[in-house]
Protein backbone atom coordinates (compact mmCIF):
# COMPACT_ATOMS: atom_id res chain seq x y z
CA UNK A 1 0.00 0.00 0.00
CA UNK A 2 1.41 3.38 -1.02
CA UNK A 3 1.79 6.26 1.42
CA UNK A 4 -0.88 8.19 -0.48
CA UNK A 5 -3.33 5.32 -0.02
CA UNK A 6 -2.48 5.14 3.68
CA UNK A 7 -3.23 8.81 4.13
CA UNK A 8 -6.59 8.42 2.40
CA UNK A 9 -7.47 6.01 5.23
CA UNK A 10 -5.86 7.86 8.16
CA UNK A 11 -6.49 11.55 7.40
CA UNK A 12 -10.33 11.37 7.29
CA UNK A 13 -10.24 9.70 10.72
CA UNK A 14 -8.24 12.55 12.23
CA UNK A 15 -10.37 15.15 10.47
CA UNK A 16 -13.47 13.73 12.11
CA UNK A 17 -11.69 13.66 15.48
CA UNK A 18 -10.82 17.32 14.86
CA UNK A 19 -14.48 18.07 14.22
CA UNK A 20 -15.32 16.41 17.53
CA UNK A 21 -12.59 18.43 19.23
CA UNK A 22 -14.01 21.64 17.79
CA UNK A 23 -17.51 20.84 18.99
CA UNK A 24 -16.10 20.03 22.41
CA UNK A 25 -14.20 23.33 22.60
CA UNK A 26 -17.31 25.25 21.55
CA UNK A 27 -19.38 23.30 24.11
CA UNK A 28 -21.82 22.13 21.45
CA UNK A 29 -21.77 18.82 23.33
CA UNK A 30 -22.11 19.11 27.09
CA UNK A 31 -21.28 16.20 29.39
CA UNK A 32 -24.65 14.61 28.67
CA UNK A 33 -24.21 14.94 24.90
CA UNK A 34 -20.73 13.42 25.00
CA UNK A 35 -22.04 10.57 27.12
CA UNK A 36 -24.82 10.01 24.58
CA UNK A 37 -22.23 9.71 21.79
CA UNK A 38 -20.33 7.14 23.80
CA UNK A 39 -23.41 5.13 24.70
CA UNK A 40 -24.65 5.12 21.09
CA UNK A 41 -21.28 3.78 19.97
CA UNK A 42 -20.52 1.27 22.71
CA UNK A 43 -24.00 0.04 23.60
CA UNK A 44 -25.54 -0.10 20.12
CA UNK A 45 -23.59 0.72 16.96
CA UNK A 46 -20.23 -0.97 17.56
CA UNK A 47 -21.66 -4.15 19.13
CA UNK A 48 -23.99 -4.44 16.13
CA UNK A 49 -21.06 -4.05 13.73
CA UNK A 50 -18.96 -6.68 15.53
CA UNK A 51 -21.87 -9.09 15.93
CA UNK A 52 -22.75 -8.92 12.24
CA UNK A 53 -19.16 -9.13 10.97
CA UNK A 54 -18.23 -12.13 13.12
CA UNK A 55 -21.56 -13.85 12.45
CA UNK A 56 -20.88 -13.60 8.72
CA UNK A 57 -17.33 -14.95 9.08
CA UNK A 58 -16.95 -18.66 8.18
CA UNK A 59 -15.95 -21.05 10.97
CA UNK A 60 -12.59 -21.97 9.47
CA UNK A 61 -11.58 -18.31 9.32
CA UNK A 62 -12.35 -17.87 13.03
CA UNK A 63 -10.29 -20.94 13.95
CA UNK A 64 -7.36 -19.44 12.05
CA UNK A 65 -7.42 -16.44 14.44
CA UNK A 66 -5.99 -18.35 17.42
CA UNK A 67 -2.43 -17.03 16.80
CA UNK A 68 -3.88 -13.51 16.86
CA UNK A 69 -5.49 -14.20 20.24
CA UNK A 70 -2.15 -15.33 21.66
CA UNK A 71 -0.26 -12.36 20.24
CA UNK A 72 -2.78 -9.84 21.57
CA UNK A 73 -2.70 -11.55 24.98
CA UNK A 74 1.09 -11.14 24.93
CA UNK A 75 0.80 -7.45 24.00
CA UNK A 76 -1.81 -6.61 26.62
CA UNK A 77 -1.08 -8.95 29.52
CA UNK A 78 2.56 -10.07 29.38
CA UNK A 79 3.90 -6.63 28.49
CA UNK A 80 1.72 -5.07 31.21
CA UNK A 81 3.22 -7.46 33.77
CA UNK A 82 6.78 -6.60 32.67
CA UNK A 83 6.15 -2.84 32.74
CA UNK A 84 4.51 -3.12 36.16
CA UNK A 85 7.56 -4.98 37.48
CA UNK A 86 10.01 -2.47 35.99
CA UNK A 87 8.13 0.55 37.35
CA UNK A 88 7.64 -1.03 40.77
CA UNK A 89 11.01 -2.68 41.34
CA UNK A 90 13.51 -0.80 39.18
CA UNK A 91 11.97 2.70 39.12
CA UNK A 92 10.67 2.37 42.72
CA UNK A 93 7.24 3.76 41.87
CA UNK A 94 4.37 3.21 44.34
CA UNK A 95 2.16 0.27 43.40
CA UNK A 96 -0.85 2.36 42.37
CA UNK A 97 1.22 4.69 40.20
CA UNK A 98 3.08 1.76 38.61
CA UNK A 99 -0.24 -0.01 37.87
CA UNK A 100 -1.74 3.14 36.31
CA UNK A 101 1.28 4.07 34.18
CA UNK A 102 1.75 0.49 32.95
CA UNK A 103 -1.94 0.37 31.97
CA UNK A 104 -1.64 3.67 30.10
CA UNK A 105 1.26 2.19 28.11
CA UNK A 106 -0.64 -0.90 26.93
CA UNK A 107 -4.35 0.05 26.68
CA UNK A 108 -5.13 1.88 23.40
CA UNK A 109 -8.32 3.30 21.89
CA UNK A 110 -8.63 0.26 19.63
CA UNK A 111 -12.41 0.28 19.32
CA UNK A 112 -13.11 3.95 18.73
CA UNK A 113 -10.39 4.48 16.11
CA UNK A 114 -9.80 0.89 15.02
CA UNK A 115 -13.19 0.46 13.36
CA UNK A 116 -12.41 3.14 10.79
CA UNK A 117 -8.67 2.60 10.25
CA UNK A 118 -8.52 -1.20 10.40
CA UNK A 119 -11.72 -1.44 8.39
CA UNK A 120 -10.18 0.74 5.71
CA UNK A 121 -7.01 -1.35 5.63
CA UNK A 122 -8.28 -4.93 6.01
CA UNK A 123 -12.02 -4.69 5.36
CA UNK A 124 -14.82 -4.51 7.91
CA UNK A 125 -15.08 -8.26 8.50
CA UNK A 126 -11.32 -8.73 8.94
CA UNK A 127 -11.12 -5.76 11.34
CA UNK A 128 -13.98 -7.01 13.53
CA UNK A 129 -12.13 -10.06 14.85
CA UNK A 130 -9.03 -8.35 16.34
CA UNK A 131 -11.18 -5.57 17.83
CA UNK A 132 -13.49 -8.12 19.45
CA UNK A 133 -10.57 -10.20 20.77
CA UNK A 134 -8.90 -7.10 22.19
CA UNK A 135 -12.14 -6.06 23.87
CA UNK A 136 -12.56 -9.40 25.63
CA UNK A 137 -8.92 -9.55 26.81
CA UNK A 138 -8.93 -5.98 28.11
CA UNK A 139 -12.38 -5.83 29.69
CA UNK A 140 -12.55 -9.32 31.14
CA UNK A 141 -8.91 -9.78 32.21
CA UNK A 142 -6.67 -6.69 32.13
CA UNK A 143 -8.91 -3.99 33.63
CA UNK A 144 -10.20 -6.20 36.46
CA UNK A 145 -6.60 -7.13 37.38
CA UNK A 146 -5.62 -3.44 37.45
CA UNK A 147 -8.62 -2.59 39.62
CA UNK A 148 -7.57 -5.28 42.08
CA UNK A 149 -4.03 -3.84 42.21
CA UNK A 150 -5.41 -0.36 42.75
CA UNK A 151 -7.53 -1.66 45.61
CA UNK A 152 -4.58 -3.16 47.49
CA UNK A 153 -3.48 -1.36 50.67
CA UNK A 154 -1.05 1.46 50.03
CA UNK A 155 -0.21 5.05 50.81
CA UNK A 156 -1.49 7.25 47.97
CA UNK A 157 -0.55 10.89 47.79
CA UNK A 158 -3.18 13.34 49.04
CA UNK A 159 -5.45 14.26 46.19
CA UNK A 160 -6.77 17.69 45.36
CA UNK A 161 -9.40 18.51 42.79
CA UNK A 162 -7.84 20.20 39.79
CA UNK A 163 -9.44 21.75 36.75
CA UNK A 164 -10.57 19.09 34.32
CA UNK A 165 -9.30 16.28 36.55
CA UNK A 166 -11.78 15.61 39.32
CA UNK A 167 -12.72 12.38 40.98
CA UNK A 168 -15.54 10.58 39.23
CA UNK A 169 -19.00 10.05 40.56
CA UNK A 170 -19.60 6.76 42.30
CA UNK A 171 -20.79 4.30 39.69
CA UNK A 172 -19.87 0.84 38.39
CA UNK A 173 -16.13 1.13 37.92
CA UNK A 174 -15.76 -1.12 34.89
CA UNK A 175 -18.10 0.66 32.48
CA UNK A 176 -15.00 1.13 30.35
CA UNK A 177 -15.46 -1.07 27.32
CA UNK A 178 -13.78 -0.44 24.02
CA UNK A 179 -10.75 1.53 25.06
CA UNK A 180 -12.55 4.57 26.41
CA UNK A 181 -14.15 5.68 29.61
CA UNK A 182 -17.59 6.86 30.58
CA UNK A 183 -18.06 10.60 30.57
CA UNK A 184 -18.78 10.49 34.29
CA UNK A 185 -15.05 9.96 34.76
CA UNK A 186 -14.53 13.65 34.09
CA UNK A 187 -17.32 14.87 36.38
CA UNK A 188 -16.52 16.18 39.82
CA UNK A 189 -18.02 14.44 42.81
CA UNK A 190 -17.52 14.74 46.54
CA UNK A 191 -14.61 12.62 47.75
CA UNK A 192 -12.41 12.44 50.79
CA UNK A 193 -8.97 13.80 50.06
CA UNK A 194 -6.47 11.00 49.68
CA UNK A 195 -9.08 8.26 50.09
CA UNK A 196 -8.94 5.61 47.39
CA UNK A 197 -12.10 4.17 45.92
CA UNK A 198 -13.55 1.01 47.44
CA UNK A 199 -11.77 -2.19 46.54
CA UNK A 200 -13.64 -3.84 43.66
CA UNK A 201 -14.90 -7.40 43.75
CA UNK A 202 -13.33 -9.64 41.12
CA UNK A 203 -16.63 -11.34 40.29
CA UNK A 204 -18.45 -8.01 40.19
CA UNK A 205 -16.02 -6.35 37.79
CA UNK A 206 -15.79 -9.37 35.49
CA UNK A 207 -19.56 -9.85 35.56
CA UNK A 208 -20.11 -6.19 34.76
CA UNK A 209 -17.78 -6.43 31.76
CA UNK A 210 -19.53 -9.53 30.43
CA UNK A 211 -22.90 -7.76 30.59
CA UNK A 212 -21.67 -5.01 28.27
CA UNK A 213 -22.87 -5.39 24.64
CA UNK A 214 -19.30 -4.78 23.44
CA UNK A 215 -18.30 -8.07 25.12
CA UNK A 216 -21.31 -10.32 24.64
CA UNK A 217 -22.09 -9.11 21.10
CA UNK A 218 -18.94 -10.60 19.53
CA UNK A 219 -19.35 -13.76 21.64
CA UNK A 220 -22.90 -14.18 20.34
CA UNK A 221 -21.64 -13.68 16.79
CA UNK A 222 -18.95 -16.31 17.39
CA UNK A 223 -21.50 -18.82 18.71
CA UNK A 224 -23.84 -18.27 15.75
CA UNK A 225 -20.98 -18.55 13.24
CA UNK A 226 -19.58 -21.76 14.78
CA UNK A 227 -23.10 -23.22 14.93
CA UNK A 228 -23.50 -22.55 11.21
CA UNK A 229 -26.54 -20.32 11.66
CA UNK A 230 -26.96 -18.05 8.65
CA UNK A 231 -27.76 -14.35 8.98
CA UNK A 232 -31.44 -13.71 8.18
CA UNK A 233 -31.83 -11.00 5.56
CA UNK A 234 -34.00 -8.79 7.75
CA UNK A 235 -31.65 -9.08 10.75
CA UNK A 236 -28.63 -8.43 8.54
CA UNK A 237 -30.18 -5.28 7.08
CA UNK A 238 -31.18 -3.95 10.50
CA UNK A 239 -27.74 -4.62 12.01
CA UNK A 240 -26.05 -3.02 8.99
CA UNK A 241 -28.06 0.19 9.43
CA UNK A 242 -27.18 0.34 13.12
CA UNK A 243 -23.52 -0.51 12.49
CA UNK A 244 -23.24 2.36 10.02
CA UNK A 245 -23.29 4.83 12.90
CA UNK A 246 -20.30 3.26 14.68
CA UNK A 247 -17.36 4.96 12.99
CA UNK A 248 -18.65 8.54 12.93
CA UNK A 249 -19.99 8.65 16.47
CA UNK A 250 -16.88 6.93 17.86
CA UNK A 251 -14.49 9.43 16.29
CA UNK A 252 -16.60 12.41 17.32
CA UNK A 253 -16.54 11.10 20.88
CA UNK A 254 -12.72 10.84 20.83
CA UNK A 255 -12.48 14.49 19.76
CA UNK A 256 -14.96 15.68 22.40
CA UNK A 257 -13.11 13.70 25.10
CA UNK A 258 -9.75 15.24 24.17
CA UNK A 259 -11.28 18.72 24.28
CA UNK A 260 -12.46 18.04 27.83
CA UNK A 261 -8.99 16.91 28.96
CA UNK A 262 -7.29 20.13 27.85
CA UNK A 263 -3.67 21.04 27.07
CA UNK A 264 -1.09 18.33 27.85
CA UNK A 265 1.79 18.81 30.29
CA UNK A 266 4.90 17.59 28.44
CA UNK A 267 6.84 16.00 31.29
CA UNK A 268 9.33 13.12 30.79
CA UNK A 269 6.75 10.68 32.21
CA UNK A 270 4.13 11.84 29.69
CA UNK A 271 6.57 11.40 26.80
CA UNK A 272 7.62 7.98 28.08
CA UNK A 273 4.03 6.70 28.34
CA UNK A 274 3.02 8.18 24.98
CA UNK A 275 6.01 6.86 23.03
CA UNK A 276 5.72 3.43 24.63
CA UNK A 277 2.06 3.30 23.63
CA UNK A 278 2.25 4.40 20.00
CA UNK A 279 5.82 3.34 19.05
CA UNK A 280 7.61 0.83 21.28
CA UNK A 281 4.73 -1.52 22.11
CA UNK A 282 3.42 -1.97 18.54
CA UNK A 283 6.96 -2.50 17.22
CA UNK A 284 7.64 -5.09 19.95
CA UNK A 285 4.42 -6.96 19.18
CA UNK A 286 5.07 -6.79 15.43
CA UNK A 287 8.58 -8.19 15.81
CA UNK A 288 7.34 -10.94 18.13
CA UNK A 289 4.56 -11.75 15.70
CA UNK A 290 6.97 -12.10 12.80
CA UNK A 291 9.00 -14.59 14.82
CA UNK A 292 6.06 -16.67 16.03
CA UNK A 293 3.23 -16.23 13.50
CA UNK A 294 2.61 -14.78 10.04
CA UNK A 295 3.16 -11.23 8.82
CA UNK A 296 -0.60 -10.66 8.48
CA UNK A 297 -1.30 -11.65 12.10
CA UNK A 298 1.65 -9.58 13.33
CA UNK A 299 0.36 -6.55 11.41
CA UNK A 300 -3.17 -6.82 12.82
CA UNK A 301 -1.96 -7.18 16.40
CA UNK A 302 0.56 -4.34 16.08
CA UNK A 303 -2.02 -1.95 14.65
CA UNK A 304 -4.53 -2.75 17.41
CA UNK A 305 -1.87 -1.71 19.94
CA UNK A 306 -0.68 1.34 17.97
CA UNK A 307 -3.67 3.58 18.73
CA UNK A 308 -3.41 6.41 21.27
CA UNK A 309 -3.67 5.93 25.03
CA UNK A 310 -7.18 5.07 26.18
CA UNK A 311 -8.96 7.37 28.66
CA UNK A 312 -9.64 4.33 30.87
CA UNK A 313 -6.36 4.76 32.83
CA UNK A 314 -7.33 8.42 33.29
CA UNK A 315 -10.61 7.36 34.90
CA UNK A 316 -8.76 4.93 37.17
CA UNK A 317 -6.25 7.65 38.08
CA UNK A 318 -9.03 10.07 39.00
CA UNK A 319 -10.58 7.45 41.27
CA UNK A 320 -7.51 5.82 42.83
CA UNK A 321 -4.46 7.99 42.12
CA UNK A 322 -3.08 11.41 42.97
CA UNK A 323 -3.55 14.74 41.22
CA UNK A 324 -0.13 14.25 39.62
CA UNK A 325 -1.19 10.85 38.27
CA UNK A 326 -4.30 12.41 36.72
CA UNK A 327 -2.26 15.16 35.04
CA UNK A 328 0.30 12.67 33.70
CA UNK A 329 -2.16 10.13 32.31
CA UNK A 330 -4.51 12.78 30.91
CA UNK A 331 -1.61 14.50 29.16
CA UNK A 332 -0.49 11.15 27.72
CA UNK A 333 -3.96 10.64 26.22
CA UNK A 334 -3.69 13.95 24.36
CA UNK A 335 -0.01 13.71 23.38
CA UNK A 336 -0.33 10.13 22.11
CA UNK A 337 -3.26 11.18 19.93
CA UNK A 338 -1.16 13.96 18.40
CA UNK A 339 1.81 11.64 17.90
CA UNK A 340 -0.34 8.94 16.31
CA UNK A 341 -1.11 11.22 13.37
CA UNK A 342 2.52 10.59 12.36
CA UNK A 343 3.24 7.19 13.91
CA UNK A 344 0.15 5.38 12.58
CA UNK A 345 0.87 6.04 8.88
CA UNK A 346 4.54 5.12 9.39
CA UNK A 347 3.61 1.88 11.16
CA UNK A 348 1.06 1.01 8.47
CA UNK A 349 3.76 1.57 5.87
CA UNK A 350 6.16 -0.65 7.84
CA UNK A 351 3.77 -3.58 8.27
CA UNK A 352 2.57 -3.33 4.68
Amino acid sequence: MSFAEIFTVVVPVFLLILVGYGTGRRALFDAGGAQALRELTMQLALPAALLLSIWQTPRHVLVEQLPLVGLLAFGFLAVYAVLLGVLRLAARRPLRRAALFALACVQPQYAFMGTSILGGLFGTAEAAVPIAVAGIIVNVVLDPVVLILLGLPGHPEPRTVTAGAAAPARQPVLATVGGSAPEAAAKPAPAEAGAPGPRPSVLHTVGHALREPFCWGPVLGLVLSVAGVGVPEVAGSALSLLAGAASATALLYVGVSVARIGRPALSPAVWAVSLTSVVLLPLLVYGTGLLLTSGAVAAQAALILAFPVSPVPLMFAARHGSAEDVRTVGSAVVLSLLLSFVTLPLLIELVG
